[in-house]
């Protein structure tokens, strides 16, 4: 389903008006649509209460380490199937209500790296330092007490009460009756029909108790999903609704225990346990984005104080300007660490860096010394892999990827990776970067396109490969070569041999020797001409049929190079 503002605003008035968990399960079930599409299966009720358990611990992530550029490693706390649907639909629920900072570049629907780059190019002086332990510094009583602020709200302030009064009250003021009310047996509820609707009776109720009469609330809803807002309820009980349980409920469901690292009294660090963000999952950046909202704003106001310019994607900051006024101990530095500090951040000191000018300037990975552009290496390994696929064919160039691939990653997920979708996906990056009309970009995007085309589906997939397939997707434009100058100097004919699609064994046999027409779609059911002057059929006995793969294996940028055979 495709993204609109609708939706979002869909989104964030039916966040204003949630009392309880249940309308939490109501707007995550709104939403889930949008992020996994309409088949979308919705999430129950218990799903949420067993996920937002604490106590689960270990059931709910799985913990691995994968290993950094630096040499170290990196914990990763990978949410389980169940959990990571929950906590991506409420990641995106949580954008749909918060604007981030004008400085924040990072997990921001909009913004990239580029833009944050961008920002940054052609200053003389580039400042960078990194956040220590960035998504575990955050500790879960703090995301419980963002999510109590603007815009989100979620204290008791803006709780709405129950609406009820006592039963007796009820059929004296509204029924106007002292008598005993008739109530019916329904589908599996008992009900009694009054001038102001249907009263239900709760499934729970016993009339030894307190009765109550209540009026049923947005997230009161039939095994069906039919909305019940707005109907009466006889009740012992009446629920307690606070939004700031909303709170607690969302900030359980991001958070986990594990061991993390505290200064302690004597500012000497030290290994505790606490209920943190993990690094791993889909909340986490967002919940950083909200947390970081004090840090950013003051931080800008820093910025222009001394006349720079200021961003953060995740924990990554960059100052840029004009004039240096990053000298150790100079008044800006000393504001910078003050702040950071007061925000419950630490600076990795081993990862800051000034950048003058004369030497290259990086941004989150990109170059900014005139513009923001990708390293030389980067283009250099892309032309590699395209090179060794079409130097040796896939398998041997996937082995040689493999090797590299794995040495420089350190961690792959299930399965081995696949080297079209990584290049496709470097290719994408490339064009992000650079842009989709970049001469560069288009050069490597045709090569990689003809590979794709050609060889790929040769070594994997050959059976799938029909005349079909293969001719609807080339533009025939026949080379000038001495081998068809004779026949094929002056037409837009192409002659080639073509195994039968229909037969039962497959393409194990040469039907005929065809001349094919530019555009002319197959199979051909009739006798074409053979440059001869009379039609005649040929005797198969004397004709080996032609692989189709080894003549596709010529093709390079849609344009026919090469014939596999004379004709």
């Amino acid at each position: 389903m495709k993204l609109e503002q609708v939706h979002i605003d869909q989104i964030r008035t039916a966040f204003e008006k949630m009392q309880s968990k249940e309308d939490l399960l109501h707007v995550l079930n709104q939403a889930k649509p949008l992020v996994y599409g309409d088949k979308a299966v919705p999430f129950e009720l218990k799903q949420l209460t067993w996920y937002a358990n604490p106590k689960l611990g270990s059931k709910r992530y799985a913990e691995f380490k994968i290993k950094k550029k630096s040499g170290t490693e990196r914990c990763i706390h990978a949410p389980v199937a169940g959990l990571k649907s929950l906590q991506k639909t409420l990641s995106f629920v949580l954008q749909c209500v918060y604007e981030p900072h004008n400085a924040a570049m990072g997990f921001v629907r909009g913004r990239s790296i580029v833009d944050n780059a961008k920002l940054h190019v052609a200053s003389k002086y580039v400042y960078n330092i990194d956040l220590k332990d960035f998504f575990p510094s955050v500790d879960q009583a703090r995301v419980w007490k963002c999510l109590q602020l603007k815009p989100f709200n979620l204290n008791k302030a803006s709780s709405t009460g129950q609406q009820y009064m006592k039963w007796a009250d009820f059929k004296e003021e509204y029924l106007k009756t002292e008598e005993p009310v008739t109530f019916l047996k329904g589908k599996g509820r008992m009900f009694a029909n009054t001038p102001y609707g249907t009263l239900y009776v709760a499934s729970n109720f016993d009339l030894e108790k307190d009765k109550y009469v209540l009026l049923g609330g947005s997230s009161l809803k039939t095994k069906d999903g039919k909305s019940l807002e707005g109907t009466l309820w006889l009740v012992n009980k009446i629920p307690e609704t606070s939004r700031l349980d909303i709170a607690n409920i969302i900030a359980s469901l991001c958070c986990t225990e594990m061991e993390v690292e505290r200064k302690n009294e004597a500012g000497e660090w030290e290994k505790v346990k606490r209920n943190v963000l993990p690094q791993g999952a889909p909340t986490s950046p967002v919940i950083t984005n909200i947390v970081c909202q004090r840090l950013d704003y003051l931080l800008s106001a820093v910025a222009n104080r001394f006349g720079l310019n200021y961003s953060r994607y995740a924990d990554d900051i960059t100052f840029s300007s004009m004039h240096n006024v990053f000298q150790l101990e100079s008044e800006f530095l000393k504001e910078l660490h003050r702040i950071i500090s007061d925000q419950n951040f630490h600076i990795k000191e081993s990862k800051t860096r000034l950048q003058k000018d004369g030497y290259r300037k990086e941004v989150t990975g990109l170059l900014v010394n005139e513009k923001a552009n990708v390293q030389q290496r980067y283009i250099k390994q892309l032309r590699m892999w395209l090179y060794y696929w079409e130097r040796y064919g896939y398998a041997r160039a996937y082995d040689f990827f493999l090797q590299k691939y794995i040495s420089e990653k350190g961690h792959v997920k299930k399965g081995k990776p696949d080297m079209v979708n990584v290049i496709g996906g470097k290719l994408d990056y490339l064009k992000m970067v650079k842009g989709a009309d970049n001469e560069l970009y288009l050069k490597l995007k045709g090569r990689f396109d003809a590979l794709t085309i050609v060889n790929k589906p040769l070594e994997e997939n050959i059976s799938s490969i029909s005349p079909v397939n293969i001719f609807s997707i080339i533009d025939f434009k026949i080379p000038s070569t001495n081998m068809e100058e004779t026949h094929q100097q002056n037409t837009n004919r192409l002659r080639i041999n073509i195994n039968p699609i229909d037969s039962e064994k497959g393409q194990n046999k040469l039907k005929r020797q065809i001349i094919i027409k530019k555009g002319e779609s197959l199979p051909h059911e009739e006798l074409l001409e053979n440059n001869e002057e009379e039609e005649k059929e040929l005797d198969l006995s004397k004709h080996k049929p032609i692989d189709v793969s080894k003549f596709l294996k010529y093709f390079q940028n849609g344009k026919l190079k090469w014939l596999t055979q004379r004709l």
